[in-house]
């Protein structure tokens, strides 16, 4: 997978020069930030490698409140746009998701996922809510075809 996302990196990247990224995983319930908003394809990609194995539960909640604070500090006629990669087959949060993905919805945060393993409810419903697209990558070539920018 981490070729398909240096590859997706780097298209995003060539096709939209002046935007920024900013990366973050979910391990153990928690979300880490591993780089801050900015525009440098290789400062992400060194960040990322390296950072892909999974351990523990997910929390898809903790990584929405994470990325809720990050963006909501860009300007109102900025961007915000989130790109989740979920492998797990459930999530593990503290407290009411659905009251999180409501924030986001609010807050103008379209929220879009790739699923890496079976359809789940709550990805479907999270991206219906903030206007993102939901697919289920059925391997490495449609996992590849999913993340291209549009």
């Amino acid at each position: 997978m981490g070729k398909q996302v240096e590859a997706f990196i780097r298209e995003f990247f060539d096709q939209n020069p002046l935007s920024h990224v900013g990366l973050v995983t979910i391990k153990d319930g928690i979300a880490h930030c591993i780089t801050e908003l900015g525009g440098s394809p290789e400062s992400h990609i060194k960040a990322l490698m390296g950072k892909l194995e999974c351990s523990g539960d997910a929390s898809l909640q903790n990584a929405l409140e994470l990325v809720l604070g990050y963006l909501n500090q860009i300007p109102s006629y900025g961007h915000r746009e989130v790109l989740i990669l979920y492998s797990a087959l459930s999530t593990c949060d503290p407290g009411d998701l659905m009251e999180t993905i409501q924030k986001c919805k609010k807050s103008k945060i379209r929220c879009s996922v790739i699923g890496l393993a079976a359809e789940m409810f709550v990805c479907k419903h999270l991206c219906e809510e903030t206007g993102g697209t939901y697919s289920v990558a059925l391997d490495e070539v449609s996992l590849l075809i999913l993340m291209i920018p549009m």
